[in-house]
C-alpha cells in the first residue's frame, strides 16, 4: 500500500493520540522535504525573536539514506549565537519562495506577549515549527540545543504536537487578566520594576546633587524631597498603567502615535545624557572603591563593566531583579549616617513641612538638580517598559493595585535615602561650612566629623547606587533606541532572542566606559546630563498625560483625575524650574 493509503488508517493497537501523531508525522514529512538553507524560521508558539534585528534561518537541512529529512539545524542571532536541532516530527509548516505551502492551515505564530507577530516576509520561504511558549522560555542564553521528536504538554495541558482550537498556548499574557487571583505572598513577590526605578533614581549623581545641596542649603530644601514623592509616585503609576494597557514602550508608544518627529528627538537626548550618566557612575563606583581599598579608582572600573555586562546579559531577569533587591539594602548606610549625624531634628521637621525657597541662582540651581534627580526619563522609559514584562495575578485592577505598591514601595524608600543623604551633609558639612563638589567629597569630609566609619558607609552607599543604577540606565537607553526601530526590547528574553536590543546596551556600555577613562570630568558630565534630562522630562511628562487620557490607546483605563493633577504639577513646576536655570545660565548668574 502506498504511503498515500496508508494516511488516513489507524492500526487498531494504536491509541487515538498515537495514530494521530503518525498522521502527523506523514504530513510534516512532507513539509519538511520543502525545506532548503536560508529560509526563514518562526515558532508556533514562543518567541525565536520574529521582530528582532536578526532572523533565525534554516542553517543546514539532514536526511538520512531514503533522502527523507530528519533534523533541520536552525541558527539565530549575528554576535549572541544560537544554534538549535529540530527534528522533522517538529515541522508545523513551510512556505516556499513563491509563498506556496501550508503554512495557511494554521494562524499566525504568537510571541511571548500573546500578541501576533508579523510573517518574515523573505525570498527563500519560512519554516515554521512546532512549539509551545514554555519550551521556548526554556532555551538557554547560548550554545547548541536540541528539541525533542515530540511537543512537550503546553500550560494549558494540551498534548504533544496539538493545542486546543481558539484557545491561545501558554500561560496568559502580561497585559490580559489572569486566572489567578492575588495572595499575599504576590504582594512580596511582585516587587520588581517600581522598586529598582525607585532606587537605582539614587545613582550617583543623584547622590551628588543631594550632597551638594544638603552642604550648601543646609536643611533648606528638605520640603522639595516631601513635593516630590507623591509627584513622582503620580508619574511611575501613569508609565506602569500606560505599560500594562498598551503592552508597548514609551519609545514604541512615541513612534506609534506621535512620530518619529518626536519620537527621534526625544531617544536620542535619552541616549546621551544616559551615556554621559553611566560613565559617570562607573567612575562613581570606582571612587567609591578606591576610598575603601585606596587603590586608584580606575583599576576597577574595567572589571566592574565587565561583570555588570555579564549579569545582564547572560542571567535570567529575575536573577537580576533579586540581586538588585538585595544590592538596595546598601542604601541603609545612607539612613545610618543621617542618624548619627547629629541634627537638630526639630530644624529638620520644620524645613520639611515648611517651604521655603531662596530666588537666588545657586538656590535655585540647586532645586532643578534636585527634582531632576528624582523624576527622571530614564526611570520613565524603564517603568513603561517594565511594567509591560512584569508578570502580575489578578484581574486588571488587582494588577493596577499591585503596581501602585510596587512604585510606593521604591519611591518612598527612595526619596528616604535621598532625605537622609541631605540630612547628613546639612548637619555636618553645612555646619561646619565645608564646600564640596562631589558625594565624594562628602564621604572623605565626614571622616573627621563623625569617625572613619561614616566614610566607609558612605562609600559603601556610593558604589551601591552606582551598581543599581547602570543596569536601569542601560535597559532604558536600549528600550529608547530600540523602539525606534522597532525592535523585539526586553530583559526577559534571552540575548539571541533580542539581539538588537542586548547589541545596543552593550554599544551603551563600551561608549560610556571609553568616556569614563578618558577622564573627562564627572562633574561636568553629570551636570550636562542632568541639563538634557531637565529638558527631556516635563516633555514626556506631557506625553504621558496625552498617552494617558487618550481614549483610542487607553480604552476603560484612562489616567484618574488625582494622577493627571500630579503630572500637570510635575510638569509645570520641572518647566518653571528649568526656564529658571537656562535664564540664570544665560544671564550669567551660573558663573
Amino acid at each position: 500500500m502506498s504511503a498515500k493509503g496508508r494516511k488516513g488508517r489507524r492500526n487498531p493497537s494504536q491509541s487515538p493520540d498515537e495514530s494521530a501523531s503518525s498522521e502527523s508525522h506523514n504530513k510534516q514529512q512532507g513539509n519538511a522535504d520543502e525545506i532548503e538553507p536560508g529560509m526563514a524560521v518562526e515558532a508556533r508558539e514562543g518567541d525565536l525573536g520574529e521582530s528582532d534585528v536578526s532572523t533565525a534561518r534554516v542553517k543546514d537541512v539532514e536526511r538520512n539514506a531514503a533522502g527523507d529529512v530528519t533534523n533541520v539545524v536552525v541558527e539565530k542571532g549575528i554576535v549572541f549565537r544560537k544554534t538549535l536541532e529540530v527534528p522533522a516530527e517538529r515541522i508545523d509548516a513551510v512556505d516556499d519562495a513563491n509563498g506556496n505551502g501550508n503554512a495557511a492551515e494554521s494562524s499566525t505564530p504568537s510571541d511571548d506577549s500573546g500578541e501576533n507577530a508579523p510573517a518574515s516576509e523573505t525570498d527563500e520561504g519560512k519554516v515554521i515549527l512546532n512549539t509551545t511558549q514554555q519550551e521556548i522560555r526554556d532555551l538557554s542564553a547560548t550554545g547548541s540545543e536540541t528539541l525533542d521528536s515530540q511537543q512537550p504538554r503546553d500550560a494549558n495541558g494540551n498534548g504533544p504536537g496539538g493545542r486546543k482550537k481558539g484557545k491561545p498556548g501558554g500561560p496568559a499574557t502580561n497585559g490580559g487578566t489572569a486566572a489567578k487571583s492575588v495572595e499575599p505572598g504576590d504582594y512580596v513577590r511582585t516587587l520588581g520594576p517600581g522598586v529598582l526605578s525607585g532606587m537605582a533614581g539614587n545613582d550617583s549623581s543623584a547622590v551628588t546633587s543631594y550632597s551638594v545641596n544638603g552642604a550648601t542649603n543646609g536643611y533648606g530644601q528638605l520640603w522639595l524631597i516631601l513635593l516630590a514623592t507623591p509627584l513622582y509616585q503620580a508619574v511611575q503609576y501613569a508609565c506602569a498603567k500606560i505599560g500594562r494597557v498598551t503592552q508597548m514602550g514609551l519609545a514604541d508608544i512615541l513612534r506609534k502615535h506621535y512620530g518619529r518627529k518626536i519620537a527621534i528627538p526625544a531617544s536620542l537626548i535619552l541616549v546621551v545624557a544616559n551615556t554621559a550618566l553611566i560613565a559617570a557612575d562607573l567612575v562613581a563606583i570606582g571612587t567609591g572603591i578606591q576610598l575603601l581599598t585606596g587603590i586608584a579608582w580606575e583599576w576597577f572600573v574595567v572589571p566592574v563593566a565587565v561583570g555588570l555586562w555579564y549579569l545582564i546579559v547572560y542571567q535570567s531577569f529575575a536573577i537580576i531583579k533579586k540581586i538588585f533587591l538585595a544590592m538596595s539594602l546598601v542604601f541603609v548606610a545612607y539612613l545610618i549616617t543621617g542618624v548619627v549625624s547629629g541634627a537638630h531634628w526639630g530644624d529638620v521637621l520644620r524645613a520639611t513641612l515648611v517651604p521655603h525657597l531662596s530666588l537666588g541662582f545657586a538656590s535655585i540651581a540647586s532645586a532643578v538638580a534636585l527634582l531632576g534627580a528624582t523624576v527622571s526619563p530614564y526611570t520613565m522609559y524603564w517603568q513603561v517598559q517594565g511594567e509591560k514584562e512584569q508578570k502580575r495575578p489578578g484581574t486588571r485592577k488587582q494588577q493596577f493595585k499591585l503596581a501602585a505598591l510596587d512604585i510606593a514601595v521604591g519611591t518612598i524608600a527612595g526619596n528616604l535615602v535621598a532625605y537622609a543623604i541631605i540630612v547628613c551633609t546639612a548637619a555636618t558639612l553645612f555646619t561646619h561650612h565645608k564646600g564640596i563638589q562631589t558625594a565624594a567629597d562628602a564621604a572623605a569630609a565626614l571622616a573627621p566629623l563623625l569617625g572613619p566609619y561614616a566614610e566607609q558607609l558612605f562609600a559603601i552607599g556610593f558604589i551601591g547606587s552606582g551598581m543599581i543604577a547602570i543596569p536601569v540606565l542601560l535597559a532604558s537607553t536600549s528600550y529608547g533606541l530600540s523602539g525606534l526601530f522597532g525592535w523585539s526590547a526586553s530583559l526577559w528574553k534571552k540575548p539571541w532572542q533580542s539581539e538588537g536590543f542586548y547589541l545596543i546596551m552593550t554599544g551603551a556600555l563600551v561608549v560610556s566606559l571609553i568616556v569614563a577613562l578618558m577622564r573627562f570630568d564627572p562633574i561636568q558630565l553629570m551636570f550636562w546630563a542632568n541639563v538634557l534630562q531637565g529638558i527631556l522630562a516635563p516633555v514626556l511628562v506631557v506625553f504621558l498625560l496625552l498617552v494617558g487620557n487618550n481614549r483610542k490607546i487607553m480604552r476603560a483605563y484612562r489616567l484618574s483625575p488625582i494622577i493627571n493633577i500630579g503630572l500637570a504639577l510635575t510638569a509645570l513646576i520641572m518647566s518653571a524650574a528649568t526656564l529658571l536655570l537656562f535664564y540664570g545660565l544665560l544671564s550669567g548668574g551660573g558663573a
